[in-house]
């Protein structure tokens, strides 16, 4: 034995230096087989295949993913609450309003032009004292 092995203590943690990996050589040398993947690739794999549906009175090929999507919204739309529910929480998951990007949160908070017409009326005929749009009602009535 060389000089190294005899001072080298073996023990938990410090294995036979001949069994330590090589220096510059992969622990793994055959590295993953081509075939093999994993879950999520072969579930999106699998949801990006075309599938044929009929809608109404023509034949559409669609992937299996627009297909389950087709029959959620579907679902919700005849009522089923179970489903409205999947799809409110798909919802809020899909269009985050923390996703959104600076312009567009700005602009979701400032009004339109349509709503300051709105307020300038509502508010005007608070000033007027005429009491707001109930009394225009009971106005055109009087006419």
């Amino acid at each position: 034995m060389s000089d190294d092995t005899k001072d080298y203590e073996v023990g938990y943690g410090k294995p036979p230096k001949v069994t330590q990996f090589k220096k510059g050589r992969s622990g793994n040398p055959k590295g993953r087989p081509k075939g093999a993947k994993g879950v999520n690739a072969s579930l999106k794999r699998e949801l990006e295949a075309k599938i044929t549906v009929r809608e109404g009175n023509r034949e559409v090929r669609i992937s299996k993913a627009e297909a389950i999507a087709k029959r959620l919204t579907a679902g919700a739309l005849k009522g089923d609450t179970k489903l409205m529910m999947a799809l409110l929480k798909l919802d809020a998951d899909l269009f985050d309003p923390s996703e959104m990007d600076a312009q567009e949160s700005v602009r979701a908070l400032e009004p339109d032009a349509v709503d300051y017409d709105i307020l300038r009326d509502f508010f005007s005929s608070q000033l007027d004292g005429d009491g707001g749009p109930e009394n225009e009602e009971a106005e055109d009535d009087d006419s």
